[in-house]
């Protein structure tokens, strides 16, 4: 049996070494076809391999990139939104600029540093105190009107009664009218003038500016527009609702009047 499969086998290979020969002798396109088509069984791994490993490089490279690039915007964006405060401080510090050439007064400007928890709504402390010239009962603006007084100075630093607070008073007038009245705090973002007569012709708009009789404010300073007026309980005086011109929540420079 042993020698029969041998002699099978002899016969299975010589039967294919002469087909191999009539081929190549006689289709030769077929010879080349085997051949290529080895050549190709034999790279494909290595062409595989290496388009993997192209492939896992280029990926890491562009990961390595995006990390760069996203760092690189994360800077820029920052750098913009600086150069966006750059520009909103300027234009403040212009504002202020304007309204301390116009008032004519020595002023000490200064900066809002910190809002006290448990006054918050009325008032904050500025970076400027006593050394610089803010005394007691100063008078606090920003660029577009009063926004209320210096009630403590230290050496370095000031403490900033809010004109929205309600031990806040002063003199006011109405400009229009040129009738006077005191001005108070009322706890929230409006302030109201007292002791108007009740019969004084008070308009929606009509400015309010400091008067000639307050005793520690200047002449002249923008208070705010009215938003309404009524007769006090007792009928005895008009009162006016007033809008302030600066809003005192939204500060970051002030000018201090000596």
């Amino acid at each position: 049996m042993y020698k029969f499969l041998k002699k099978k086998n002899i016969r299975v290979i010589g039967l294919w070494a002469v087909v191999l020969v009539v081929l190549f002798f006689y289709v030769p396109s077929a010879i080349t076809g085997v051949k290529n088509l080895s050549i190709r069984a034999f790279l494909f791994p290595i062409k595989l391999y290496s388009k993997s490993t192209l492939y896992f490089r280029s990926k890491k490279k562009l990961i390595k990139e995006n990390e760069v690039l996203s760092k690189k915007s994360a800077n820029l964006q920052l750098e913009l939104e600086r150069f966006k405060e750059l520009v909103d401080e300027n234009r403040r510090l212009r504002r202020l600029l304007k309204f301390k050439e116009k008032i004519g007064f020595d002023t000490v400007s200064a900066e809002v540093v910190a809002r006290d928890p448990n006054k918050w709504m009325g008032s904050f402390i500025i970076d400027k105190g006593s050394d610089d010239g803010v005394l007691k009962n100063s008078a606090v603006c920003s660029s577009k009107g009063l926004l209320g007084k210096v009630v403590e100075a230290k050496a370095d630093v000031s403490r900033v009664m809010l004109l929205t607070h309600p031990n806040f008073k002063a003199g006011g007038i109405l400009k229009r009218e040129r009738i006077n009245g005191i001005i108070v705090g009322s706890g929230i973002s409006t302030v109201k003038m007292l002791y108007l007569p009740p019969d004084a012709k008070i308009k929606r708009g009509d400015v309010v500016t400091t008067s000639e009789f307050s005793r520690i404010f200047p002449k002249g300073v923008g208070i705010g527009r009215v938003l309404s007026s009524g007769i006090s309980k007792t009928g005895l005086y008009r009162y006016a609702l007033i809008r302030p011109f600066a809003n005192p929540f939204d500060q970051e420079e002030v000018l201090c009047i000596k």
